[in-house]
């Protein structure tokens, strides 16, 4: 049985402020039963608020002097701090709680709270994109292209090597005979990074659409094709040719999942559909000795705190301003997949009900004592255990105020 009372913080929550989260939970109604998926999604905010806590703090080293006496962060480390006087909870019970009249990042890549949102909205598109393909009796190809790494490798440059590569591999006569060959009209491309023994471990997932089948002896040409021409191509882009290892072809299959070498192994993994594969890095972690980005702001990870730093902040400097998912040109059209931004996708999860409002300086107080405590007051909101919710951001609506759920709304979210 799970019950909100019961949740297991295991690694998870264990660096938020233990007496306060204590002092929180347990004014949790310890009746209310939950599913296993409403557990997980707990645990999951839980994590994305203290990591984005974390992130902050790492990279304020970062931050730059401009016209006014404070340094000014990064947008990611600025990501929900308040805005106003006044900070509100939104909740009308089709979506999860959220708050308003606090700041949004919008990073896809160095925020562990929107690129969440993010990256489940890109999901949800691409397996869109390929059950109907699938259903027009079209087949997919997953393919993953990697280049050779070492300990000290800038990830700046072994990124610009592999985008350069597919740029190169695509853009020639080869590549253009085999797309007529094998009837390839399409195709998603996404870029992830891991971190190992051997450094930065930048990697791109191809999702090829072909609108004819291929036979056994047809698949097993291309994959040797499109590996040679891949590592040929990473040379020419100056980066180290990779063995076999390093790449994968496989076909995905009715249902719309992948079982492929660089499948990522998850919770759920039953429900994991070509679309998560390709856009979900934020629930990933690394295979082996391999870790995701956002594993660098866990302490669990045998890593000092110096060092995870110092690679976060890389992270964060070289991914920024990079496209992270790329359709080809006519693809989303041809599915009938309207064109939205990152803060379009984040402001269609969004709540749109206030059922609770405090001020920005209790708002602060709780995230001093830790940011899981934030995540735990969404819980509450969820749960409508306003007097719970009281002790922990205690609301500075009247009595009045409060019985009618004011539509008073504090200031409106800050895009960066």
């Amino acid at each position: 049985m799970h019950t909100l009372h019961n949740i297991p913080p295991g690694s998870r929550a264990k660096h938020a402020h233990r007496e306060h989260e204590v002092a929180a939970q347990a004014a949790l109604d310890s009746s209310q039963i939950m599913q296993p998926q409403q557990v997980r999604a707990i645990s999951l905010r839980r994590e994305r608020w203290r990591r984005r806590q974390v992130s902050g703090k790492f990279l304020r080293p970062l931050a730059q002097a401009n016209e006014t006496p404070y340094l000014k962060q990064v947008r990611p480390a600025r990501c929900a701090w308040t805005l106003g006087q006044s900070v509100g909870i939104m909740h009308d019970g089709s979506r999860p709680a959220g708050y308003t009249g606090i700041e949004r990042c919008s990073s896809i890549w160095a925020c562990p709270h929107c690129s969440a949102v993010i990256r489940a909205g890109r999901a949800t598109e691409i397996q869109q994109a390929v059950e109907a393909h699938q259903e027009q009796g079209g087949e997919l190809l997953f393919f993953t292209g990697t280049l050779r790494h070492h300990q000290g490798d800038d990830l700046a440059t072994t990124l610009d090597a592999v985008l350069e590569a597919w740029r190169k591999m695509t853009g020639n006569r080869p590549w253009k005979e085999r797309k007529q060959r094998h009837s390839i009209t399409g195709y998603i491309r996404s870029i992830e990074v891991t971190h190992g023994a051997n450094g930065w471990h930048p990697h791109a997932h191809v999702l090829l659409f072909l609108d004819e089948k291929m036979s056994a002896d047809e698949l097993a040409d291309f994959r040797s094709w499109i590996f040679n021409q891949w590592s040929n191509s990473v040379e020419k882009a100056g980066g180290k040719r990779p063995n076999e290892q390093g790449l994968d072809l496989q076909p995905v299959d009715k249902k719309g999942k992948v079982i492929a070498r660089y499948i990522s192994k998850i919770q759920d993994e039953k429900k994991w559909t070509a679309g998560a594969e390709m856009a979900r890095a934020d629930v990933k972690n690394g295979r082996g000795n391999s870790i995701t980005p956002l594993q660098l702001l866990d302490e669990e990870t045998e890593m000092d705190e110096r060092t995870r730093a110092t690679l976060w902040r890389e992270f964060y400097s070289a991914t920024k301003g990079r496209r992270a998912i790329t359709w080809s040109r006519g693809l989303k059209a041809r599915y009938e997949i309207g064109e939205q931004t990152d803060e379009d996708i984040l402001d269609d999860a969004e709540s749109t009900t206030i059922v609770w409002r405090t001020s920005a300086a209790n708002y602060r107080a709780a995230n001093k004592r830790g940011a899981v405590t934030l995540a735990i007051a969404l819980e509450l909101a969820e749960a409508e255990a306003w007097t719970d919710l009281e002790k922990i951001l205690p609301t500075d609506w009247s009595p009045d105020e409060r019985k009618k759920r004011s539509v008073t709304r504090p200031p409106e979210r800050k895009k960066l």
